[in-house]
């Protein structure tokens, strides 16, 4: 991905997206610029049609955009060969931009450029080369200033070393002197001119403060070249430059559908996806004007499959007139610029539900359903579905990030405004992505099950468990702001995802993938309209053009129960049990205790193959607690 410091495509999309820093192999410390300079270098359009993503059109209704884009590959040229952009290559710039001295006796600080290009030679200490002739490398200091709302800048060294905002000695008579203690105590800056000094202790976990108040934010967003800034004002909180908090991706992630499945589900979806489709900028232009000269739907259609009739071609003539009229009789209203409104997330799992329901055997979905009556009979009281799903396609797009805290309930179009510097037309809007090729086990749970557990004799131990929990993701939003909850906070909603965690680190033992290369996805709604409880875990490997079927034998009779039964067994004592689950039955454990019984030593798993960054598991409503295995739903089915 860059001459520097190759990276994966994936990891483009997650976690060194626009704004993220990374350190490249010479150990130099960088910032991905803005998606405005992805694709700078192609001169033609056309050439940026090979990175395009034309076929995800659910995700572009839900997300408000035109299209997707892969992230460019770095190609070379090849002797009598066209080889087609050639040298594409995403830019990062140099941040920090403060350097220290390595001798730990100089630390002189200098402030240099941005950019590799007015740093071609190694960066010498000019202090130590102008006292004793040594040669002294300048490295990048280890701290950063970020706040909230996703800005991030170079740690304000001078106004922190005198305490004033507009310090009058200069930045270049500072010093930063490393005093070989262990804590950010032992780490002072200093002034030369007048002796002002003060140490680091505190940036991290408090606001930047100074004489007069807080150090604030100016809004300048460096990896856009935007340098004046904006009316931000937030206060700014020290970081160390590879801190985890400095950056949270922002996923957006969906499981390909067949275009065919909309009539497998409804009469009226093709319909729907053409009016979405027409609505857009580039369609919906060109038909209000000739809607405005008179000419009448069919009219209108013949313009439009002449001018975009590749867009079209898969459709009939009845259907394309049927959505034209839609269109034109409720005001040619375009609602494609407001996509957090169009965006519905039960509907949009829903449609996946539906489909992963269902054998299919297309290009990117394939599967088949297991007879439950070759497995046990514990099986179909705990399920009532188990589809083996062969092969699959998962589209993951970035849709930005934060900082200092995960990703919450944002507008999606306030986070993509760190994106861009000068945002693309809607009708030439995009978003980078990554497709992911796998297999995975669709599990549907036994409806009549769960309802005959929850209205059990222990329902109200279950109940008072989870309000434990709730009440402690209230306290959560109370002290830090809300953030994101992708599902109800349901007793069913917690078996099935802390089944998931469980099932997931036994699959790792029996199947020989990586526990960060299996991903979960959640199907839960007590809708009336659209309910849901189900589950599926598949593999998310990056860059990965399919699996070699592990994941999928072991759905298979004869092969699953086993695993199942390991993986309830081994839940039911923790390696931290008796105190992982008396921390469960005192109200909480883990961060904001957002977790009842479960740890890293039983339910807990890669953060990335979490949908809920691991928050709202509890092993005691799904395999039971040490004094009653009946509180557990797996263990009242097993009785």
């Amino acid at each position: 991905m860059a001459k520097r410091g190759p990276l994966r495509q994936s990891q483009i999309i997650a976690p060194f997206g626009p704004g993220a820093m990374h350190t490249d192999r010479f150990g130099i410390s960088l910032i991905c610029c803005g998606l405005d300079h992805w694709f700078s270098q192609i001169e033609n359009d056309s050439d940026c049609e090979e990175f395009k993503i034309d076929d995800e059109w659910r995700i572009n209704r839900s997300l408000g955009v035109d299209h997707l884009r892969k992230p460019p590959d770095f190609r070379r040229g090849i002797p009598g060969v066209e080889v087609p952009n050639v040298g594409l290559t995403i830019p990062f710039l140099r941040f920090p931009t403060w350097h220290y001295c390595s001798n730990s006796y100089c630390g002189h600080m200098e402030k240099t450029v941005l950019t590799y290009q007015g740093l071609k030679k190694q960066n010498i200490c000019p202090v130590c080369q102008a006292k004793n002739s040594k040669k002294f490398p300048m490295v990048q200091v280890r701290f950063v200033a970020v706040c909230d709302h996703g800005h991030i800048h170079d740690f304000p060294w001078n106004e922190w070393a005198h305490q004033e905002p507009a310090p009058s000695c200069g930045e270049n008579s500072l010093k930063l002197i490393e005093y070989g203690g262990g804590t950010l105590e032992s780490i002072e800056v200093s002034c030369t001119k007048c002796g002002k000094r003060r140490k680091l202790g505190g940036i991290t976990s408090n606001d930047l403060a100074i004489r007069g108040g807080l150090l604030q934010c100016g809004g300048q967003r460096l990896w856009l070249h935007d340098t004046d800034g904006s009316t931000c004002g937030r206060p700014l909180r020290g970081a160390l430059r590879n801190s985890s908090n400095i950056y949270f991706s922002q996923i957006f992630s969906s499981i390909f559908l067949p275009k065919t499945a909309g009539k497998a589900q409804e009469d009226d979806s093709d319909s729907e996806e053409i009016r979405h489709l027409i609505e857009k900028p580039k369609f919906s232009d060109l038909i209000d004007i000739l809607s405005n000269l008179g000419l009448p739907p069919d009219k209108i259609l013949e313009s439009l499959k002449n001018k975009h009739g590749k867009y079209f071609e898969e459709y009939e003539d009845n259907q394309l007139i049927t959505a034209l009229k839609f269109y034109l009789d409720n005001g040619g209203d375009n609602d494609q610029g407001d996509g957090d409104d169009s965006y519905d997330r039960i509907s949009f799992r829903k449609e996946e539900y539906n489909i992963l329901s269902e054998e299919w055997d297309g290009p990117f979905l394939k599967s088949e359903i297991a007879d439950l009556n070759d497995y046990s009979d514990n099986i179909s009281r705990i399920f009532s579905k188990i589809m083996l799903i062969k092969k699959l396609r998962e589209t993951r797009v970035f849709t930005g990030f934060t900082r200092l805290i995960p990703p919450r309930e944002q507008n999606l179009f306030e986070l993509r405004n760190n994106l861009w510097l000068n945002p693309p037309s809607l009708s030439d809007s995009w978003l980078p992505a990554s497709i992911v090729n796998g297999e995975g086990l669709f599990f549907e749970f036994n409806q009549l099950s769960l309802k005959k557990w929850l209205e059990g004799s222990d329902k109200e131990k279950i109940e008072n468990r989870v309000l434990n929990l709730r009440t402690n993701y209230e306290n959560a939003t109370s002290e830090r702001g809300s953030f994101e909850v992708l599902n109800e906070l349901h007793p069913v909603f917690i078996v099935i995802h802390t089944f998931s965690h469980l099932l997931m680190n036994q699959l790792t033992f029996e199947c020989g993938y990586s526990s960060a290369s299996l991903r979960e996805r959640l199907y839960f709604s007590t809708d009336k309209d659209s309910p849901m409880a189900a589950l599926l875990i598949y593999t998310a490997a990056g860059d990965s053009e399919g699996t070699m079927g592990g994941l999928v034998r072991m759905g298979q009779p004869k092969l699953f129960e086993p695993l199942l039964k390991d993986a309830v067994r081994k839940s039911q004592w923790c390696s931290a049990d008796p105190v992982c689950m008396e921390l469960g039955d005192m109200g909480g454990q883990g961060p904001y205790s957002c977790n009842l019984a479960a740890c890293h030593n039983c339910a807990l798993v890669p953060e990335t193959s979490c949908e809920e960054f691991n928050r709202f598991l509890d092993r005691g409503v799904t395999t039971g607690t040490v004094d009653n295995r009946a509180l557990g739903f797996l263990n009242f089915l097993f009785d």
